[in-house]
């Protein structure tokens, strides 16, 4: 299912990684969300994430999310502007498994981002799964934490 530009394997160093996770316990109960970004390897079809933006969820839902639509905008300008590629979208699932929903999956508007999603069903132990999400189909791929 990949084309030649569906990344393969998102890198995420750990430093931004503990960010993501410290935002997402701040917006429990509800659901949150934002933006990775950085720089694919197109040979290796590798991502390798450099820069987070925390975007506010506007529908402060513990079950759905939207992102404000002004931030979003900004963060893929700033990003575009630094020579950098938007990787994923990331948000949480405050009660739910780290598998999109049927939502996810209806609303998956850039398929060329990876949708990382982040089951924070035992606040302690979350779970964190990358998957590409293109015309209702979902593939999970390698999500490697790096130091």
């Amino acid at each position: 299912m990949h084309n030649k530009k569906m990344i393969a394997c998102i890198q995420i160093p750990h430093s931004i990684y503990q960010m993501m996770l410290a935002h997402l316990q701040v917006t429990y109960p509800q659901e949150g969300c934002g933006l990775l970004g950085g720089h694919i390897e197109h040979d290796s079809k590798v991502a390798h994430v450099t820069h987070l933006y925390v975007i506010e969820n506007h529908l402060h839902s513990p079950t759905a999310y939207e992102m404000a639509p002004a931030q979003q905008l900004q963060a893929m300008l700033d990003l575009e502007a630094q020579g950098s590629d938007t990787i994923a979208a990331y948000h949480s699932h405050p009660q739910g498994q780290s598998v999109p929903s049927e939502t996810d999956i209806a609303q998956a508007y850039y398929p060329e981002l990876v949708h990382l999603i982040v089951s924070l069903q035992q606040r302690d132990q979350p779970i964190v799964r990358a998957f590409h999400i293109l015309n209702k189909n979902v593939e999970e791929i390698a999500l490697n934490i790096t130091t």
